[in-house]
């Protein structure tokens, strides 16, 4: 018995009931899977999904949907591609896209210097204070574009396997377990 009168696991079981296990299992399949999809753009999807958490960054600062990030908001799917051009280039904090992206700033920094090396964003020094911004290049929006319909065609066929409803269900459910750990955490 554990404190609290908790049952004690086996720790051979532990992996088959842990959270923290089978959520990272998932995810580095999840990781490979779009990996490969993107595989033909030279992108991660680690690195997507930071460029996606910048420009989200860019519309919330600017207040206006599908606005910022040089335009590379995106109001709405059509077909596949992506609909809008903005034209905001408000960026976002690095500290705000670290929270945004549920990254630690240090890892956040290392990819976004090859993202910057790539020329596909900027990080200017914002005024007044020392606060640094990060911005979506030109080239950075013209990679999004090119990285989009693959996106597009790895998740259409994921939530086509998984269902539609099973696929809310687990964004939900993932949401709940996301906000019960940082609730837990402090």
């Amino acid at each position: 018995m554990m404190r609290g009168g908790a049952t004690q696991l086996n720790w051979l079981n532990a992996g088959a009931v842990c959270l923290n296990f089978n959520l990272r299992r998932t995810s580095r399949a999840v990781t490979q899977y779009y990996d490969e999809a993107l595989k033909p753009t030279g992108v991660k999807v680690t690195q997507f999904t930071i460029l996606m958490a910048i420009a989200s960054e860019s519309v919330a600062r600017s207040g206006q949907e599908g606005h910022g990030a040089g335009g590379a908001g995106v109001r709405r799917v059509q077909d596949g591609q992506a609909v809008n051009q903005g034209a905001n280039q408000t960026g976002g904090s690095i500290t705000n896209i670290a929270r945004l992206a549920m990254v630690d700033r240090t890892t956040l920094t290392r990819s976004l210097k090859i993202l910057e090396d790539d020329k596909l964003i900027e990080i200017r020094k914002a005024q007044p204070g020392n606060k640094r911004r990060v911005i979506i290049t030109a080239k950075g929006i013209k990679k999004m574009k090119e990285i989009y319909p693959y996106w597009f065609r790895a998740q259409r066929e994921l939530v086509k396997k998984l269902t539609p409803v099973k696929t809310r269900e687990l964004r939900h459910l993932l949401g709940d377990v996301k906000n019960s750990a940082e609730a837990l955490h402090g």
